[in-house]
C-alpha cells in the first residue's frame, strides 16, 4: 500500500520539478531573441484494478512542449523580408535625395547662377570682367554635375559592397541552417522534439529574411528545406546552395545576384529575390540609381549639346568663329561579354540632344533580326538592318552578323554628368557676337525696318558671311543676290524670316520700290550681344523632354522627392506590418513575466504537496515494519 502511495508521491515530485524548471528556463529566457515559450504536458498514468476499482498511479510528463504557431511564424518572417526590403532601399534612396534637397547650393544653384552670368554678359559683351564671370560660373556649373554624378557613382559602389557582404550573411545562415537540420533530424530519431533546436532554426530563418525572401517546407524528419523567393532551393537537408554574385556581362557597372550551380551563376532578379536587404539593394542598384543617373545626365548632355550648337553660331572677341563651350560628350556603348561573335562592335552618336530619353538600351540579335528596346518603358523597334535612329540617337552595329542571341548595351546619357567641363580658358573665346550684320541703303524711302538677324544652326552655312543683297522689287517683293547665288522674285510678307546663306532675317513695315538691305560679315563686332542674347534665351526654351532648362533640374529634383517619399511611406507600412506580425507571434511564443511568476507559485506548492505524499508514505511504511517486528 505504502508502495503505490510512494509512487505516487514520486511521480507528482518528479512532474512538479520539470514544471518548475520549464518555468525557471521560461524566466532566464524571456528576453532571448528567438526563445519560444515551452509548457509541461502532463497525463495521468493508467490505473491499476485494487479491489474491483481503478486507482490512479500518479502522474506522468508525457512532453516539454514548445508554444509555437507555424502559421503566425511563417507570416513573421514573410512580414521580415518584406521590412527589410522596404528599410534597405528607403535608406539608399534618402541618400540621393539628401544630396538634391538644398536648393541654394549644387546643380540648380549652378544653373541659374550660369545663366545669370550669360545675361550680365548681354549687358556688356566687351567686358573682360564679365567673360571671365561667364567662364568661372560654366566652370562651376561643370564641377557641380561631376561632383553629384561622383557621388551618385558612390553610391553605386557602396551599396555593391554591402550587397556582397550580404550575401556572405545569407551563405552563413544557410549552413547553419543546414546543420541544425542535421541535429534535428537526429534528436527526432528519440520521439521528443529538440525545442532549442527548433528556436535557433526559426531564428536562423527569420535572420536569413532580412537578406533575402526564403520559405520553409517541413520534410517530416525534423528538417526543412529552404526556397527563395523565385522557389530557388537554398537548403535542401543537410546540404546547402551557395549564393553569389557576379560583374553583370552585359553592364560591367553592375552586378547580378544568383545561386551557384557548379561554376555557373543561376541569375535571380529583383523579383525573383522576393525581398529582404538584397532585394531592396538590387532594386535601388539596378533601377533606382540609374533613373537619376540617366535623368542628370540628360540634362548636362542637353544643357551642353545645345549651348555648344548656339555658341558655335556666333563669334568671340577676335572675331573668329565660337568653337565648343562645353567638351562634347558621347554616348557609352558595349557588347556583352557572353556574346557568341565578340568581333560585332556597337558605336552610337548623338542626333538631336533635344530628343534624348533619360534611359538605356538594349539591342538583341536574333533570326537575322536586330531589336532596338528603351529599358526605361520596354517600348522596342525591329530592323534587318544593323543600324537604328531613334530618340535622338544613331546607334550602328560593324563586323555584322553578330551570333544569335547576342546583346548590346547603350548608355546615352549615363556618364553625361560625370564627364561634363568646359572646354576653353580663354574669356576672349566666349562667342557673344552674331557673325553677320544687317545694313539698310541710306537711300531706302520705304518704311521697313529689322526686327532680328539670326544664324540658322546647328552648323554653319559655308557661305555665312558672303556679302549678301536684297533689293526690293515693290511693297511684296524682293531679289536676294550674294554675287554665287541669286533668287529673283521672291515674295516679301512682314514678321516673316527671309533665309539665305544660312541666316533668317525678319522685317516689318513696308518697302518702296529699290529700296535695299545688305548682309555680311560682322567685321569689328566686339560689342555686339546678338548671340550672347540667343544663349541667355536657351534657359528658358524646352529642350529637356519637353522642360525648360530652367525646369529640367527642378522635374529631377521632384521625381527622386517623389520616388524617395514614396519608398519610406512602403517602408513604415511594411515596418507596421512585421510589428503586428511579430506581437501575434509573440503572444502565442512569449514569455510573460506574471504568468510564469503564478506557476512558479502553483507548481513550488505542487512539490510541496507532493514530497508530503512521499513523506507520508514513508512513515506508514515505517509504521508496518514497526508491527511486523
Amino acid at each position: 500500500m505504502s508502495s503505490g502511495i510512494l509512487s505516487i508521491g514520486t511521480s507528482a515530485l518528479n512532474a512538479a520539478y520539470v514544471a518548475l524548471r520549464t518555468t525557471g528556463n521560461n524566466i532566464a529566457n524571456a528576453s532571448t531573441p528567438g526563445y519560444s515559450r515551452q509548457s509541461v504536458v502532463l497525463a495521468a498514468q493508467t490505473g491499476t484494478m485494487i479491489g474491483g476499482n481503478y486507482l490512479g498511479q500518479g502522474v506522468a510528463v508525457t512532453d516539454v512542449k514548445r508554444e509555437y504557431s507555424a502559421f503566425l511564424s511563417a507570416s513573421a518572417t514573410s512580414a521580415q523580408a518584406a521590412a527589410s526590403s522596404a528599410d534597405a532601399r528607403s535608406t539608399q534612396l534618402a541618400q540621393v535625395s539628401n544630396l538634391f534637397s538644398d536648393s541654394t547650393s549644387g546643380i540648380g544653384a549652378s544653373i541659374d547662377s550660369f545663366f545669370q552670368q550669360v545675361q550680365a554678359l548681354t549687358q556688356n559683351p566687351s567686358d573682360p570682367a564679365a567673360r571671365q564671370s561667364l567662364l568661372s560660373a560654366g566652370n562651376q556649373l561643370a564641377q557641380s554635375f561631376s561632383d553629384t554624378a561622383a557621388t551618385l557613382d558612390q553610391y553605386r559602389t557602396d551599396t555593391i559592397g554591402q550587397i556582397n557582404q550580404a550575401v556572405n550573411s545569407v551563405n552563413q545562415y544557410a549552413q547553419q541552417i543546414a546543420t541544425l537540420n542535421n541535429q534535428i533530424a537526429l534528436a527526432r530519431g528519440t520521439g521528443r522534439n529538440p525545442n532549442d533546436l527548433l528556436d535557433q532554426r526559426d531564428a536562423a530563418l527569420r535572420s536569413l529574411n532580412q537578406y533575402v525572401r526564403a520559405t520553409a517546407v517541413d520534410q517530416g524528419d525534423g528538417s526543412i528545406n529552404v526556397f527563395l523567393g523565385s522557389g530557388q532551393s537554398l537548403v535542401v537537408g543537410g546540404t546547402t546552395m551557395k549564393m553569389g554574385t557576379q560583374v553583370d556581362p552585359t553592364n560591367p557597372q553592375s552586378i547580378q545576384i544568383g545561386v551557384q550551380s557548379g561554376s555557373a551563376l543561376s541569375v535571380l532578379t529583383p523579383a525573383m529575390v522576393g525581398g529582404g536587404t538584397i532585394g531592396g539593394m538590387l532594386q535601388f542598384l539596378q533601377q533606382d540609381l540609374p533613373d537619376v543617373q540617366n535623368q542628370l545626365g540628360r540634362l548636362a548632355i542637353t544643357l551642353g549639346d545645345q549651348f555648344n550648337i548656339q555658341h558655335q553660331l556666333g563669334n568671340d572677341a577676335s572675331g573668329n568663329p565660337g568653337g565648343v563651350f562645353f567638351t562634347p560628350t558621347q554616348p557609352t556603348a558595349f557588347a556583352a561579354s557572353t556574346n557568341g561573335n565578340p568581333a560585332t562592335t556597337i558605336s552610337a552618336s548623338f542626333t538631336d540632344t533635344t530628343q534624348l530619353q533619360a534611359s538605356d538600351y538594349r539591342v538583341d540579335y536574333a533570326g537575322a533580326t536586330y531589336t532596338l528596346t528603351r529599358l526605361s518603358d520596354g517600348t522596342s523597334w525591329t530592323s534587318a538592318t544593323p543600324s537604328f535612329n531613334q530618340d535622338g540617337l544613331s546607334i550602328a552595329l560593324s563586323n555584322t552578323p553578330p551570333a544569335s542571341g547576342d546583346t548590346f548595351l547603350v548608355q546615352p546619357v549615363r556618364a553625361g554628368a560625370s564627364s561634363m567641363s568646359v572646354a576653353i580658358t580663354d574669356p576672349n573665346r566666349i562667342a557673344a557676337a552674331s557673325p553677320v550684320r544687317v545694313t539698310a541703303a541710306q537711300s531706302n524711302t520705304g518704311s521697313v525696318a529689322v526686327d532680328s538677324l539670326a544664324v540658322a544652326g546647328p552648323t554653319r552655312n559655308a557661305a555665312l558671311t558672303n556679302p549678301a543683297t536684297i533689293t526690293f522689287t515693290g511693297p511684296n517683293a524682293y531679289d536676294i543676290s550674294d554675287g554665287v547665288t541669286t533668287l529673283t522674285g521672291q515674295t516679301y510678307t512682314a514678321g516673316q524670316p527671309i533665309s539665305f546663306n544660312g541666316w533668317q532675317l525678319t522685317l516689318h513695315g513696308t518697302p518702296a520700290n529699290g529700296d535695299q538691305l545688305n548682309v555680311g560679315a560682322n567685321v569689328g563686332g566686339v560689342g555686339d550681344n546678338t548671340n550672347a542674347l540667343a544663349l541667355s534665351a536657351l534657359q528658358g526654351r524646352a529642350l529637356v523632354g519637353g522642360a525648360a532648362l530652367s525646369g529640367a533640374f527642378a522635374a529631377v529634383v521632384a521625381k527622386v522627392g517623389a520616388t524617395t517619399q514614396s519608398a519610406q511611406s512602403v517602408s513604415t507600412t511594411q515596418d507596421s506590418i512585421l510589428k503586428d506580425a511579430l506581437t501575434a507571434e509573440s503572444s502565442v511564443s512569449g514569455v510573460n513575466l506574471d504568468e510564469e511568476a503564478s506557476n512558479l507559485i502553483r507548481y513550488q506548492q505542487q512539490y510541496q504537496a507532493a514530497a508530503q505524499v512521499i513523506s507520508t508514505a514513508r512513515t506508514i511504511f515505517a509504521d508496518i515494519i514497526s508491527i511486523m517486528q
